[in-house]
């Protein structure tokens, strides 16, 4: 019935991006959600931003730049959260960077991700001239970051590979998949504090992080670079026509 009501609010709405949102809105307890998470707060009055995340499939509530919660839209969220547990836990003492911890939460039968906060700048956020200026800063880290979990292996987590008898090798290994738009960085020095959002992290091809998001050559090109360097000084016999 819920359903059924908002669609027919949403047909007076024009756009579809307000639709899809004011949708949201009247299906979801979205004001319960918000009470959950501002629960976890030492703070009499706790300070909450929310949004709805890529493709509205998480509603996600930031409370005192402290906590961030993932609420699913779709389903019950319990295999996505189990499985980005388990892998982020597994390759975290794999990774240079930062992987932030994650613990499921129950809210009415849902699996709520529950994250720690991680202050700082993504790099989206900057504009072309500032991510050019400081490319051969952000390349290295990044290359080291898709090399170190690349080569990884853990056992625990096999089963989430396509076949669990794949090895890693140049540019095909455990990725995050979405990295552009998901490494935080101290806004001043430049220097990566965390890599975030691990839902699509997946064992495959990982040419996408180097394409995906930002459309920026120079960065893209220093981070290749970058990779092969690291790659190669293990692999010195590998075929580069990658």
């Amino acid at each position: 019935m819920k359903k059924f009501i908002a669609n027919i609010i949403c047909s007076f709405v024009p756009t579809q991006k307000h639709r899809k949102m004011l949708r949201l809105k009247l299906t979801y307890p979205t004001r319960k959600m918000v009470k959950f998470a501002k629960s976890f707060s030492d703070c009499t009055h706790p300070k909450v931003r929310h949004t709805y995340g890529f493709r509205c499939i998480n509603f996600v509530i930031t409370v005192d730049n402290k906590y961030v919660f993932k609420f699913p839209l779709r389903g019950d969220g319990k295999e996505i959260a189990q499985r980005e547990k388990l892998i982020t836990d597994a390759l975290r003492k794999n990774s240079p960077i930062k992987i932030p911890e994650m613990e499921i939460l129950d809210f009415n039968g849902m699996a709520v991700r529950k994250y720690e906060y991680i202050d700082g700048i993504g790099f989206h956020a900057l504009d072309r001239k500032t991510q050019n200026e400081h490319a051969q800063k952000i390349a290295p880290q990044l290359a080291r970051f898709l090399y170190d979990i690349g080569r990884a292996d853990p056992t625990e987590i096999h089963k989430f590979k396509n076949k669990s008898n794949e090895k890693p090798s140049i540019m095909y290994g455990w990725c995050q998949n979405d990295l552009w738009d998901n490494f935080i960085m101290n806004p001043e020095t430049f220097d990566i504090i965390a890599i975030i959002d691990w839902e699509d992290a997946g064992f495959n091809d990982f040419s996408y992080c180097f394409t995906s998001g930002t459309r920026n050559a120079q960065v893209k090109n220093a981070l290749l670079r970058e990779y092969l360097k690291l790659y190669l000084k293990d692999n010195p016999k590998t075929p580069t026509n990658v």
